[in-house]
């Protein structure tokens, strides 16, 4: 039988971790005991809660990456507004897989392909750069912290500086149109 995964909240792993052996059982060998089935042929989940499924391992590179060199890839402050204009069009809040779906389409062929290139922990390099430009948008104020796990919630402070960007933009082009 092929697992499948669901999100639970707190309160709910905080009753299954009531139920299940520290050290000796998953969080489906304590809900197979609630629902009074037989165990399972095999372990089925990891014994820790996790965010997904396990990654398989894959082959280590030869040696450590060179560090990217500035030029070579897309500058942390042009993630900054594809990200709030992605969470923007998704009405400010949206699960990660989409708005990194929506920034891909923003950033387009600006993204180099060292950017596209994937880091020693095999993550997409610019995907793990967009995780940063969030945590800085955490930081500013424009993005929410405490949202649910996997949600990206854009703020009002966050949309105020997508307005103005969006007003010098569209002063610019007006100046650019009278010249």
């Amino acid at each position: 039988m092929s697992p499948s995964w669901i999100e639970i909240d707190e309160e709910v792993l905080t009753e299954i971790r009531a139920l299940a052996t520290a050290f000796v059982d998953s969080p489906n060998d304590a809900l197979r005991r609630v629902f009074e089935l037989d165990p399972a042929e095999r372990p089925s989940c990891a014994p820790l809660p996790c965010a997904g499924p396990p990654r398989k391992p894959s082959a280590p590179p030869a040696g450590p990456l060179p560090r990217a060199r500035a030029g070579d890839i897309l500058p942390m402050e042009d993630y900054e507004l594809p990200l709030l204009r992605a969470l923007a069009a998704r009405r400010g809040s949206a699960p990660r897989s989409a708005v990194v779906e929506s920034v891909a389409e923003i950033l387009g062929d600006r993204l180099t392909p060292l950017d596209r290139g994937r880091l020693q922990n095999d993550e997409v390099r610019w995907e793990n750069r967009l995780g940063f430009a969030r945590l800085r948008a955490i930081e500013r104020g424009e993005m929410r912290g405490d949202s649910r796990r996997g949600i990206w919630e854009l703020t009002e402070v966050g949309q105020g500086r997508l307005r103005r960007q969006e007003d010098e933009e569209a002063g610019r082009a007006s100046a650019e149109a009278g010249s």
